[in-house]
């Protein structure tokens, strides 16, 4: 078990009301004690997962004022069903690197959740999830170790603490997970599960949103395109040769942003400019040591819940207009060109086919509508499947088998991968990897991570990519990725 460690001493037993009263305490301490005996008996670590209605207050308050106090956390503002989760410490890391790398973390959620003690009184009817969950992400492509990666290959972890909501300020759960050997011992674990909870949520208000304070705006002290402009469009003229060449039919090529700041970066304020600014995207913001990985995404990789199969495809992109008539008039373009269809059709094929291969049966909806967002709208297709009875594949299978999508590396796969490994000279680190949670059923949600930056104190690197077939122009293209850096650019304050 992993927790923030403090000086600050325990509040005595009843200060609080709630799940921290003298009833949760003792609550608290017989799961671990359980768990310790679980752990005895079999030789190996428990997971102990402990929860209890928590009062109305909004989570992301919980993190903004919380996540300093850790290494490790992550909000999750879904934008498919509501649901809010918030995670704080660690309970226990599942990692994977290399192509099997999540293999091996869905094997080791399997085995972490298989055996959980469970205690105290969970809230039904909350679009989270069930129990404790796993959450965190996947680059988009594998370390294969030619260079010190910034953030992990892989990673889910069980947080020591997390908050599931309905909503802002609707009902929410607090859950405490710790993970037991036979030797540990439950009161010292019990103690450090409360302090945490205490710590985390004292002063949080307890009906408002956070406040999004306008801070003074960091200058800018040097920009870097990596690649270059023009040398990213001279990539996107070999890309495009290469497909009348026969090497693919799409590939999508990325670039960075580099910024560097006269002062480190903002990070609870650019979450709540990418709250108000964004709607329509689900925000996620996920603090790893030094670094924060945040976004808003309109696209969902893959849902799972109750047995049913919701993937998305999003692919071909025009701006928004200045006025309605303009608007319309880019939506119709959108709609009625040849090259953003057979674009949006490779992606929307891809999806069918591989949801195709975990369910007994596919729909998909036609045709394409348009998802508008704040600076940019979008073909969109729902591909839904359902699970056949007895089906034992899970939000993880589904994940692997759909990542990453054409819409996110190109099609045939392998080819399109190789050639962006040997050309696109950048490590996408998880921009366009997958970030979401996991319950012990195999539900979860996990959104394609674009419309994001990685941030380092006054260094942020902002990523954007764009679909490319046999008739993309490099001047469209590029304007294309400037559109998609904005929100980014507008959360951190980057003029």
């Amino acid at each position: 078990m992993t927790l923030p460690v403090d000086t600050v001493p325990l509040a005595a037993p009843g200060a609080l009301p709630g799940p921290l009263d003298d009833a949760g305490r003792a609550g608290l301490l017989a799961t671990v004690r359980a768990a310790v005996a679980r752990a005895r008996e079999l030789h190996r670590p428990v997971l102990a997962s402990w929860a209890a209605p928590l009062g109305a207050c909004d989570p992301v308050a919980v993190w903004s004022r919380a996540r300093r106090g850790t290494p490790r956390s992550f909000l999750w503002q879904s934008a498919w069903d509501d649901g809010l989760v918030v995670a704080l410490g660690t309970a226990q890391d599942l990692r994977g690197r290399g192509e099997r790398r999540m293999a091996s973390v869905r094997a080791a959620w399997a085995r972490t959740a298989a055996g959980t003690v469970t205690g105290g009184t969970a809230v039904a009817g909350l679009p989270s999830g069930e129990g404790p969950l796993a959450v965190g992400g996947f680059a988009f492509s594998p370390d294969l170790g030619h260079e010190q990666r910034r953030l992990p290959d892989a990673l889910l972890w069980v947080p020591a603490l997390q908050i599931r909501a309905a909503g802002r300020g609707g009902p929410a759960e607090l859950r405490l997970n710790a993970t037991l050997l036979h030797d540990s011992d439950p009161d010292q674990v019990a103690d450090a599960l409360g302090h945490l909870a205490e710590r985390s949520l004292r002063g949080v208000p307890a009906d408002g949103l956070v406040p999004v304070l306008p801070q003074p705006r960091a200058g800018t002290r040097s920009r870097v395109e990596l690649p270059g402009a023009e040398e990213w469009k001279d990539l996107v003229r070999r890309a495009t040769g290469h497909i009348r060449e026969g090497g693919f039919e799409k590939l999508v090529l990325a670039r960075e942003l580099r910024v560097t700041a006269t002062a480190p970066f903002d990070i609870p304020g650019a979450v709540g400019r990418l709250r108000e600014s964004n709607p329509g995207t689900t925000v996620f913001a996920f603090d790893h040591e030094e670094h924060t990985f945040l976004g808003a995404t309109p696209e969902y990789l893959v849902r799972v819940e109750d047995g049913t199969v919701h993937a998305l495809g999003l692919a071909g992109t025009a701006p928004r207009g200045a006025t309605p008539e303009e608007d319309l008039a880019l939506e119709r373009d959108l709609v009625g060109s040849a090259k953003i269809q057979h674009e949006h059709d490779v992606v929307v094929r891809m999806l069918r086919d591989a949801v195709g291969r975990a369910c007994a049966e596919v729909d998909v909806e036609t045709p394409p509508s348009v998802v508008k967002l704040t600076n940019v709208q979008h073909l969109s297709t729902k591909v839904r499947g359902h699970l056949a009875d007895g089906a034992d594949a899970g939000i993880l299978d589904l994940v692997e088998l759909l990542h990453p999508t054409p819409a996110l590396g190109g099609h045939p796969r392998r080819a399109a991968l190789d050639w962006l490994a040997g050309h696109e000279g950048l490590d996408r680190s998880w921009y366009a990897g997958a970030v979401g949670w996991a319950d012990a059923r195999g539900q979860g949600q996990f959104g394609v991570a674009i419309r994001s930056a990685l941030v380092e104190g006054a260094t942020a690197s902002l990523y954007a990519g764009c679909g490319l077939v046999a008739d993309s122009d490099p001047e469209a293209e590029y304007a294309e990725t400037v559109a998609k850096l904005r929100p980014m650019s507008n959360a951190l304050g980057i003029e």
